[in-house]
C-alpha cells in the first residue's frame, strides 16, 4: 500500500516529550500516530473522551458525587 507524508504542528515540548513515552513503549512516533489513525477508523470516533472542560474539573466533579 503506497504511504503518504502528513505534516503535523505541535510545540517541540510535547513533540519530544511525546517520542520520549512513545520509545518507552516500544513504539515510533509514526507508528503511534498511525494507531491512533487506524482506531478512530474502527470506532469512527475519536478514540477517547473530548471534553470542553478541563480535566481536573471533571475529576473534581466525580469526587463530589
Amino acid at each position: 500500500m503506497e504511504t503518504v507524508n502528513v505534516t503535523v504542528r505541535t510545540e517541540g515540548q510535547t513533540r519530544d516529550d511525546a517520542a520520549k513515552l512513545f520509545s518507552e513503549l516500544g513504539v515510533s512516533t509514526t507508528q503511534a500516530i498511525n494507531m491512533f489513525l487506524k482506531q478512530a477508523l474502527r470506532e469512527q470516533r475519536i478514540p477517547f473522551e473530548v471534553s470542553a472542560r478541563p480535566a481536573l474539573e471533571r475529576g473534581s466533579e466525580s469526587m463530589e458525587k
